[in-house]
């Protein structure tokens, strides 16, 4: 699995934001530690520097919040990177 970032609060929205430390294709889906999908990467905003993704959660859940995000490499490849 491949680090992408921290999850840091939801939006009004209801969208997850996340801080990356990496950018990953967009529309690819987001995992936790233990491979508990977040949800998926739709939007990235931000300056170059200090970019911020938006993910459409599968489902609103506060535990995650803090936690380090993952994509799976397989989910890379398929999207051309």
């Amino acid at each position: 699995m491949k680090r992408i970032g921290t999850a840091l609060h939801y939006s009004h929205m209801g969208n997850l934001v996340v801080r990356l430390a990496e950018v990953p294709p967009l529309y690819v889906n987001v995992y936790t530690y233990t491979m508990k999908k977040v949800g998926v990467l739709y939007d990235v905003i931000g300056n170059v520097k200090n970019p911020y993704g938006l993910i459409k959660p599968a489902a609103r859940d506060e535990s995650i919040l803090g936690q380090p995000l993952y994509v799976k490499p397989q989910d890379l490849r398929k999207r051309g990177r």
